[in-house]
């Protein structure tokens, strides 16, 4: 039997005596990004997943925040070319239902993340032969902290060139980490571009070194959760687009 499946370097491996894992919560916010292996040690030995994901939801409601405005200037832009009366009515309900929006978005965000942790499951139990959703649910939330840095960063560039500045939505899509900036495309091609972005292949890459740690599997076989992961990520970048 392979005594380390998960590939993890000696001296990584911090378990105490009782069996749980050494550090909790805080100090994997920090070792997510400087020392992940012991993260999901930890997730293996059972740390909880919604201590994360309050997190995240904290941190994707600023988002939502940052990006009303974005939207407003885009809405103002008129592409649809909708009359002076329904351009008044529809940004009137867009400033009356904004607050409305950002008290939904923890719940749009656990929603999406529930869905995703049950398809990786099934994922990860054809790789392993072993499920555990609370796991994966806690796994998706930490590496998702790379994804909430790609949108914050974005965020800030946005805001920071001025949100007057903008005056389509291709706009947004040269403020990019991704392959659109070298090859630039629409619909199912664009999605494909955004979704190997520099933050989006650190984020494939952590999670499948932590599929590989928390299941005890080899790196090779958790790429298939991974790979639905990906396919998943396309499909809502695809939404995104088709919806904006």
């Amino acid at each position: 039997m392979n005594e380390n499946p998960g590939n993890v370097p000696e001296g990584m491996e911090e378990v105490l005596p009782s069996g749980e894992v050494e550090g909790e919560f805080w100090a994997s916010l920090i070792d997510i990004f400087i020392d992940p292996v012991k993260v999901f040690r930890r997730i293996g030995a059972g740390l909880p997943w919604w201590q994360p994901f309050i997190v995240i939801a904290i941190a994707s409601s600023a988002i939502a925040y940052f990006q009303q405005p974005i939207n407003k200037q885009l809405f103002l832009l008129n592409e649809r070319g909708l009359s002076e009366e329904q351009l008044q009515v529809q940004g009137e309900m867009m400033d009356r239902f904004g607050l409305v929006g950002l008290i939904a978005t923890p719940i749009v965000v656990l929603i999406i993340y529930v869905i995703l942790a049950a398809l990786c499951n099934v994922a990860v139990n054809l790789a392993s032969g072993k499920s555990n959703f609370k796991k994966i649910l806690c796994l998706l939330s930490f590496t998702a902290f790379v994804g909430i840095i790609e949108q914050g960063l974005r965020m800030l560039i946005i805001h920071k060139r001025g949100i007057e500045n903008i005056t389509s939505r291709d706009d947004l899509y040269a403020i990019s980490f991704s392959l659109t900036r070298l090859f630039p495309a629409d619909g199912l091609l664009r999605a494909v571009l955004e979704s190997f972005s520099i933050f989006q292949i650190w984020f494939l890459i952590l999670f499948t070194i932590g599929v590989s740690v928390v299941y005890e599997i080899s790196r090779k076989a958790a790429l298939i959760p991974t790979f639905v992961v990906w396919l998943l990520g396309v499909a809502m970048l695809m939404l995104q687009g088709l919806g904006g």
